[in-house]
Formats: C-alpha cells, sequence, structure tokens
C-alpha cells in the first residue's frame, strides 16, 4: 500500500459521518504495497482502513471486492469487513477516487516468513478457495496475458536499451507460457492473487488476518498457490526455500487436496506467477507515480525467480 492522493481528517469527514463513524481522531497513511492510496482512521468507535483506487483502468473493481470481502467474512475468512452507509453502500467515491472503508484487522505480517507461516497460509489459501465456489461475480484476472503483454509493450523499449538479456527472458517465458500453460483445463474459481506476507497478519504464530483483495479475480487455482510460492518460499536473497514451498503444499492439501492434473503443472504456474511480478515491479520501476508515500519493490527478485523455475521445467 502507498499514499498518491493526500487527505486530511475535514475532507474525510462527510463520509466518515454519512458511515457514523463518529470522531476521527487520526489519519495516517500506509506505506506498504504499491498500488493504491491507503489510510489508517482511528474514530471514538475503533479503527479502519480506507483505500483510495488510484488507476482509471481499475475503478470498476471496487464493486465486485467490497462485495466479496463481506462475503468472505460471512464466510468465516478473516478478512476487512466494509463499512456501509444506512442504505447498504459499501464502495463511495471520494476525491474522485473509487474508495472503501473496512475494519482494521490486528497483528503483524512476518518479515522472513517460516515453515509454520507457510502450513497456515497454505490452509487459508484452501478456505478461500472453497468459501468462493459459489461466489457468483466472476472477474478475469487484471494481471493475467492480457495485462502482460501491455506491460511489455511498454518496458520493452527500456530493456532493449538497458537490459537485453533480461527481455529476452521474458518474451521467451511469456511465448513459453502461451504454448504450455494458457488454456489448461483445471480446476478454476475465486482466487485472492497477491497472497504476500504483508497481506497476512499473525499473532503469536497463528494467522489472524488476510487483507488486500484488490487483485482477486477468477483463475486457475494452482496460480493462487503458485504466487503465494513465489511470495513465501523465497528469502531476502532470492534463493529457494524447499521446507517453506513442503509446508505451504501441506496446509493447502490438509483442507483441499490437490489432482495429479494440477500437481503436474505446479511449476508451469510458478513461472506464470514469476513472470507476472517481473513484469509488474519493472513496469513500476521504469514508471513510477507520484505521490506522497510510494513503495517500489525490486524486479530482480522476481527475475531470479523465474529463471530458478525455468531450471525446474
Amino acid at each position: 500500500m502507498s499514499v498518491y492522493t493526500t487527505l486530511n481528517k475535514n475532507e474525510l469527514k462527510p463520509l466518515a459521518d454519512r458511515l457514523q463513524l463518529s470522531q476521527i481522531n487520526s489519519l495516517d497513511g500506509i506505506s506498504a504495497g504499491v498500488v493504491n492510496t491507503n489510510y489508517k482512521v482511528t474514530t471514538n468507535s475503533g479503527q479502519y482502513v480506507l483505500t483510495m483506487v488510484e488507476d482509471p483502468d481499475e475503478a470498476d473493481a471496487l464493486p465486485f471486492i467490497a462485495s466479496l470481502l463481506t462475503y468472505l467474512a460471512k464466510k468465516g475468512i478473516p478478512c476487512p469487513r466494509p463499512v456501509t452507509d444506512e442504505d447498504g453502500n459499501n464502495h463511495f467515491i471520494l476525491k474522485n477516487r473509487p474508495t472503501l472503508i473496512a475494519s482494521f484487522l490486528t497483528g503483524s505480517s512476518p518479515s522472513q516468513p517460516l515453515a509454520g507461516h507457510c502450513y497456515e497460509i497454505g490452509k487459508m489459501l484452501a478456505n478461500i478457495h472453497l468459501a468462493g465456489g459459489d461466489y457468483k461475480p466472476n472477474r478475469t484476472n487484471p494481471m493475467g496475458r492480457i495485462k502482460w503483454a501491455t506491460l511489455l509493450e511498454k518496458t520493452g523499449p527500456i530493456l532493449k536499451k538497458t537490459a537485453p538479456e533480461t527481455l529476452e527472458l521474458l518474451l521467451d517465458e511469456a511465448e513459453w507460457l502461451e504454448d504450455n500453460y494458457h488454456g489448461l483445463e483445471l480446476p478454476a474459481g475465486l482466487c485472492h492473487g497477491d497472497l504476500f506476507p504483508d497481506n497476512s497478519l499473525f499473532t503469536d504464530g497463528r494467522l489472524t488476518g488476510v487483507i488486500d483483495f484488490f487483485f482477486a479475480c477468477n483463475e486457475l487455482y494452482i496460480y493462487d498457490l503458485a504466487v503465494a510460492r513465489n511470495a513465501w518460499c523465497f528469502d531476502d536473497t532470492g534463493e529457494s526455500v524447499p521446507g517453506n514451498w513442503q509446508k505451504l503444499c501441506e496446509g493447502y492439501e490438509k483442507i483441499r487436496p490437490l489432482s495429479t492434473a494440477e500437481k503436474q503443472q505446479l511449476t508451469a504456474a510458478a513461472r506464470a506467477a514469476a513472470l507476472r511480478f517481473s513484469l509488474s515491479r519493472l513496469f513500476d520501476n521504469h514508471f513510477p507515480r507520484s505521490g506522497e508515500t510510494v513503495t517500489k519493490k525490486d524486479p530482480q527478485l522476481f527475475i531470479k525467480r523465474l529463471r530458478y523455475f525455468r531450471q525446474l521445467t
């Protein structure tokens, strides 16, 4: 999360009054993440997270996400619950940006994931997949292959001059995935799409919350597992931690066993996830948005992951 759009208490007050949040005591920008503007809102009645969607192309995503969070919360998933007004509305416009205010979850995100964390995340991911099995609204993956093509088109000319070997790798990988991964007929449904450590909350080793469903969509379940593998099963230098991957799978399969066909495509899905984050982080680094607090993340770690997964195939 980042802060691209500045907001003060006076600007928030009309919406806070509409939602009956009582007096606003503090409004603090949240620096983690890269996509939207986020604030922690503290009032006399409690704490909340305010999210403002910054990408005009994703403005229509908020109704899907707000309804999904309400649905998952009712299913027992420990996710933020949107605050509604007296008419039941759960998303609004603030400073010309689609805005959501949801409950603030307590806990802390692990700075270095351990095997125990991965086991809990595996179980939670499977629970989300099962809970979303009958969720009716669909959303195409906003960071799927159509988006990959756009990101490659925009970053390609820069990489051609500065990192031609990287560009060749990315183009080759996109082509391989088109031939070997896209179009697989495997179990699919609602996925989180971005379950990184900073989107999880733990208390005393127990997973107490999952946040930031902005990239939630309908996808292959193994893709969501592959995103988690990329996020949780490597150390700070980009080296694989096999024990974490083993526990992630154990946790997942305790709730939802994988089919033989799914297991055969786990590495291909991991390559797809590694390419997705390589491309998005390259784009964010070469085309940064201005803002009060902007978080940048290193694309090289995911390019290294991509090379690792290619060697496994």
